[in-house]
């Protein structure tokens, strides 16, 4: 793992920390309250309708659907393990918010839009979005190479997909500030200890 990388996954992994051990503060209390003003400022019809297409476009079903359409596409490409590796980062990723919401316990927002099961802290929904997007980045460029051209716009992408899904889940109330960025971070851990363990693998070519 780079350097850089590894500072990147202990400061997500400090922050996650962080906010998991405050999240009954005043001052988290006060955050989350801030981003339900903001979002609220924005309500109208329109944006409902897109953060409910946004909560199906960024729900497991979805991730496992594209998994597997990209699974065919790797196989055709004779790089089926790309493919079967996108499959299990989704599924592994999705054992982990099981894990984490189980650990923490925390109510959903009582002002939601929705009934939605499971607990608060932290958000599925931006740990798999922050998790698939980042994986499907990097195995879109190592299954096609010409790919790495496009690496900033690919990212760009990436990034605007997690922001509209899991920022929509505060627009739907059904999350707090603090459970996205909880699950910003463990997502991208994920995501790293996931691609490295995946380079190794290919390195030492074990399959």
């Amino acid at each position: 793992m780079k350097k850089n990388s590894l500072g990147q996954v202990f400061g997500a992994i400090l922050l996650f920390i962080l906010v998991g051990s405050i999240i009954s503060t005043k001052f988290i209390q006060n955050v989350d309250q801030l981003g339900f003003n903001v979002m609220n400022k924005i309500d109208s019809t329109n944006v409902d309708n897109v953060s409910y297409f946004l909560r199906d476009f960024g729900s497991t079903k979805a991730y496992i659907f594209f998994s597997i359409i990209f699974l065919v596409i790797a196989a055709m490409k004779k790089k089926v393990m790309n493919g079967v590796y996108l499959l299990i980062t989704v599924l592994t990723s999705r054992v982990l918010v099981t894990i984490l919401k189980g650990f923490y316990d925390r109510p959903r927002p009582i002002t939601a839009f929705y009934h939605e099961s499971g607990s608060s802290f932290p958000s599925g929904h931006a740990l798999m979005a922050t998790c698939f997007f980042l994986t499907l980045c990097f195995l879109l460029m190592i299954t096609f190479p010409t790919l790495q051209l496009y690496k900033k716009q690919l990212i760009l992408v990436a990034i605007l997909l997690i922001l509209l899904i899991s920022l929509s889940r505060i627009y739907l109330n059904v999350h707090h500030v603090s459970d996205i960025v909880a699950g910003w971070c463990s997502g991208y851990v994920w995501y790293v200890i996931c691609r490295n363990t995946y380079l190794f693998l290919l390195r030492n070519r074990q399959f």
